[in-house]
């Protein structure tokens, strides 16, 4: 009777330093990622010149290019009027920009592995999860930060100040950011050649802001078939709707690729997908050197 007390007590400080050893694994890691976070925010800083650029080509597009558009396309008959179509563009603008602002994360990425500094990363005492998870949200986190300008424009813009829908617009930008970030890590770490990422960005930016409802409601799209399903399974078609649903709902029920539920299950999806994927790339298949 008295060793099974003993052996209790002994198993239960044995669970009670397993525990804080767990405890303090987790909060390690914690720490872990948010320095991983903070190395990617601190790149917002130096990169001054990108954002003016982007900046300007955005004012632009919202003001020169969008009223001409709405006015062109109101004469073909696509279901709105000059006012919400104007708003629809806008919306789909933003995407877009956030869409090309995060997957320019690739040429970090790229920058980073030319400098050395994706082997330095490796060969630190990080777990390659918390190394994959940590990158992938910094690059969402601060490709987010990038665009708040622009959103806050559009929201402007669009007469639309509803804090509840700027609350949900901005939750699912963020995992939006977050699964096209993860994305061009994957594949920039995959292909490991610097002129290979440059021109398959450029093709992948190019052929997904074109070939979604950026521009044009999934009801006009209906009529030319391959156009249509194309946009159908494009994130950035899911993510422009998703915010024109949460800022207006009459106006754009039934323009939207599909009902609010099934895009904002696939957004999530896409976060969480891309980030296992980026996990499994990193932890198991990447090694230093090799980059072309």
């Amino acid at each position: 009777m008295t060793y099974s007390s003993t052996s209790l007590k002994q198993n239960s400080k044995s669970r009670s330093r397993n525990s804080v050893g767990k405890m303090v694994f987790t909060s390690r890691s914690l720490n872990q990622m948010l320095l991983l976070i903070q190395w990617d925010l601190t790149k917002i800083v130096r990169r001054v010149i990108f954002v003016v650029m982007r900046a300007t080509w955005f004012a632009v597009q919202v003001t020169l290019f969008g009223i001409a558009l709405s006015y062109m396309i109101s004469t073909r008959n696509v279901g709105l009027d000059p006012q919400q179509y104007y708003k629809f563009y806008l919306l789909g603008i933003y995407t877009s920009i956030l869409f090309s602002i995060t997957a320019s994360r690739a040429y970090d990425i790229a920058e980073e592995f030319e400098e050395g500094i994706i082997e330095y990363q490796l060969s630190l005492p990080i777990n390659r999860k918390v190394l994959a998870i940590g990158r992938a949200i910094g690059g969402g986190i601060a490709s987010t930060i990038f665009t708040l300008p622009m959103f806050f424009t559009v929201v402007v813009l669009a007469n639309e100040f509803s804090l509840t829908s700027i609350l949900l617009s901005l939750s699912a930008s963020l995992l939006f950011s977050v699964g096209i970030a993860g994305m061009v890590i994957s594949i920039t770490l995959s292909i490991k050649s610097g002129d290979a990422t440059d021109i398959l960005m450029g093709a992948l930016d190019a052929i997904l802001v074109r070939l979604s409802t950026i521009f044009y409601p999934s009801i006009v799209l209906r009529n030319i078939a391959p156009y249509y399903y194309a946009a159908l399974v494009n994130p950035v078609s899911h993510l422009a709707d998703l915010l024109r649903i949460f800022y207006s709902f009459e106006d754009f029920k039934f323009f939207v690729i599909t009902n609010p539920l099934a895009m904002a299950c696939y957004i999530i999806g896409l976060a969480v997908g891309v980030s296992v994927m980026t996990m499994h790339i990193i932890e198991s298949k990447l090694e230093g050197g090799g980059w072309r």
